[in-house]
């Protein structure tokens, strides 16, 4: 928490606190939204492990020599690979997406904190020109 430790205008301490401190902690959470995300859906680790078999799901090739078995085995495994190739990808997908979604939001949001005191002036003086030429 920001606390003053000396004597200022308050016009002056509420201009740093909303430009300085009040943006080093939305910038700072944002952070740590971003984070919470790349955690939350794993890509890091789903990119490691993209060519697994889903779910660890696999056929031993057995003992000896069985056409059958050994073709069964091949087929299912490389099935196996496939679909958690399909899965890991559209998780990675979505969570891309869901980064890029959080990085605009935040950027309007940010533009949003910064303009937002000559906004609300500026609505404040078009209203009372409006509200006097009525």
């Amino acid at each position: 928490m920001w606390q003053v430790t000396e004597k200022r205008n308050i016009f002056i301490s509420w201009l740093l606190w909303h430009y300085v401190v009040a943006l080093q902690e939305i910038f700072s959470r944002w952070k740590d939204i971003l984070r919470f995300n790349l955690d939350y859906f794993s890509i890091p680790f789903l990119l490691q492990t993209l060519f697994s078999p889903w779910r660890r799901y696999k056929i031993s090739y057995g003992k000896g020599f069985d056409i059958g078995k050994f073709s069964e085995a091949i087929i299912f495994n490389a099935f196996s690979r496939f679909m958690g190739m399909i899965t890991r990808t559209a998780v990675i997908f979505i969570g891309t997406v869901m980064q890029i979604f959080i990085v605009l939001l935040g950027a309007f949001l940010v533009l949003l904190w910064i303009f937002l005191p000559p906004i609300i002036i500026f609505g404040i003086f078009i209203s009372l020109k409006w509200i006097i030429l009525t």
